[in-house]
């Protein structure tokens, strides 16, 4: 039934909005909390488009389909506007390569992004997690003098400090530890 199909699309639009909302708020109240004047996202502008003629990429049925319904500007503008509230910029950068180039010795290899989440440097042996690794080229980008993170990443750890998980009982982010199944 179409009518129902259109209802649970709309139902599923408002709890996304709903989501981005109090991801927004929190990750902004973070910021407050911890008097950080800055937030940097990864420029996703164009990433519907092929690099070499800007036309549309095609990704396949599914692949389409999930990143036409991809919301990645809804929820920078909720950010963006939230975080000004708070006096914080948010400020867009190229992730161009950030997940092809090696954060400790910056060696570029589309090869070394061995899966989906792995980042394998067959010239310096980094292993990491390939969105830390990213994120990592992105932080080098924005603070180069900053020292860098020699830590071992191959499981993610870096990030898991910062990992929050929304509990559906609260409706609220809780650290990892304290959410409720």
């Amino acid at each position: 039934d179409s009518e129902q199909a259109t209802r649970l699309n709309q139902k599923k639009s408002a709890r996304r909005t709903h989501y981005f909302h109090i991801l927004s708020k929190h990750i902004v109240q973070r910021c407050v909390d911890e008097e950080i004047g800055a937030i940097v996202v990864g420029d996703l502008s164009g990433i519907r488009e092929d690099e070499e003629n800007g036309e549309s990429t095609d990704w396949g049925k599914h692949g389409n389909l999930d990143l036409h319904s991809w919301a990645f500007d809804r929820f920078t503008g909720l950010l963006e506007y939230k975080a000004e509230m708070e006096g914080i910029t948010v400020e867009n950068v190229s992730e161009r390569d950030t997940s092809k180039s090696c954060s400790c010795c910056g060696r570029k290899h589309d090869a070394n992004r061995v899966e989906r989440g792995l980042y394998v440097c067959d010239e310096c042996g980094t292993v990491a997690n390939a969105d830390v690794n990213g994120a990592e080229n992105i932080r080098q980008k924005v603070s180069p003098n900053s020292p860098n993170l020699s830590v071992n990443r191959s499981n993610g750890w870096l990030a898991q400090p910062s990992t929050f998980l929304f509990d559906k009982e609260t409706g609220a982010f809780a650290p990892q530890e304290h959410v409720t199944s």
